[in-house]
This record gives C-alpha cells, structure tokens and sequence, in this order.
C-alpha cells in the first residue's frame, strides 16, 4: 500500500472527486504512514492562514491552524487513520482561497482502496502511540 498526494486550491469548501484526483498525475508518492503525516504537516504549516480553532482531546483549548500544537493533533488523527489504510482528506483557509489536501490510499497493484471516506476521516486519537 501506498499514498498518492494531491493538492487543490478553491475560493469555497469544494474540491475535486477521488476518481477525478486518481486520473491526474500525484504531487507525490507517499511510501509509509509518517511520509504522509510529514507531507501533510509541511504543507499545512507552510500555507494555512492563521485562524484561531477550537482543538479537542485531553488537552483542549485554543489554537491556531498551521500552529505546531494543531499541526500535532491533526498528526495523531491521521497517523491513526493512514495506518488503518484509509485516505486522508483535510483543508484550511489562505489568506484569500482554500487550500486541499488530498492523500489517496492505493494498493501496491495500483488499484484504489476502498478504505476511505467522502469526507474527511476523524479519527480518534491513540495519543500513547504518538
């Protein structure tokens, strides 16, 4: 199994279909689950425009997007989920657009998982395993 990443730029929350990400040419190859966490970090801490959110789990309180302690729990999610064989689907608000992250799981005989959502996957967090 690997991952497939894709990024898309909107004015609004809408992005293209999985089957329409698949018949275009990757961003990137992601080999392992801490390849794909690393890229969606990286791109979210280098693109996100600075907007106060709730986070949620046993730390709570405020943070922003793009900020390590979110960039963190976002991780966790993820890592849980990309280990599980899913697609990881996210996307956060530029200063004037909307930026979307879209890492595909495939099966190493270059067919599409299955184990996906249409949206994006919240996972619960195993925060020993972090």
């Amino acid at each position: 199994m690997y991952w497939l990443a894709y990024v898309g730029i909107s004015s609004d929350e809408t992005g293209s279909s999985r089957a329409e990400r698949l018949d275009r040419e990757p961003e990137r190859v992601l080999r392992t689950p801490v390849e794909a966490v690393s890229w969606i970090a990286h791109m979210t801490a280098k693109h996100a425009h600075c907007t106060t959110v709730l986070l949620l789990g046993p730390r709570d309180g405020t943070g922003h997007v793009g900020d390590d302690r979110h960039i963190a729990h976002d991780a966790i999610n993820n890592l849980d989920a990309l280990r599980q064989g899913d697609s990881v689907y996210q996307d956060f608000a530029r200063e004037n657009d909307r930026m979307h992250l879209w890492v595909e799981a495939v099966t190493t005989n270059g067919g599409s998982e299955v184990h996906h959502d249409k949206e994006n996957r919240k996972a619960r967090p195993d925060w020993d395993s972090w």
